[in-house]
């Protein structure tokens, strides 16, 4: 899993976490695919963390208008592609069916152009203990 926005299934996956609670609330239930995401807004900056269960795996901070993403947590998360690349497939299609599609496209759609460039923090003590890494920018 690479926690960077030149990532498309990274990208895909802040676009899910951008419309999450509009999902809920047009009764769209996201986590049929295995993707549990939260969401906290922070002032400018948006949380993240996501995981296959109640555990996340990756919590990251994203602030769109300054480009900066904060990796707080980035643990293994084998299948993570896949798991995006199904749960955006299953949003799309229950979306379709309610008549929803032109509400949820646009999201993935601005997810899978090129990205512009960001300034990437991470943060050494809320990564996983199994690999460490030294904070740095990017």
């Amino acid at each position: 899993m690479r926690t960077d926005t030149s990532d498309v299934a990274f990208r895909l996956f802040l676009a899910l976490g951008d419309i999450w609670d509009s999902l809920h609330r047009a009764q769209i239930d996201p986590t049929s695919r295995g993707l549990h995401v939260t969401t906290e807004y922070l002032g400018g900056y948006t949380r993240y963390a996501a995981g296959p269960g109640s555990h996340p795996r990756l919590i990251v901070e994203w602030n769109e208008s300054s480009r900066h993403l904060r990796v707080l947590r980035c643990e293994d998360w084998p299948g993570f592609d896949a798991t995006i690349s199904a749960t955006v497939a299953a949003v799309r299609a229950e979306a379709r069916t309610r008549g929803l599609i032109d509400m949820v496209d646009p999201a993935f759609v601005k997810a899978c152009q090129e990205p512009a460039p960001i300034r990437r923090t991470v943060a050494t003590a809320a990564v996983s203990p199994q690999r460490p890494v030294v904070a740095r920018r990017a």
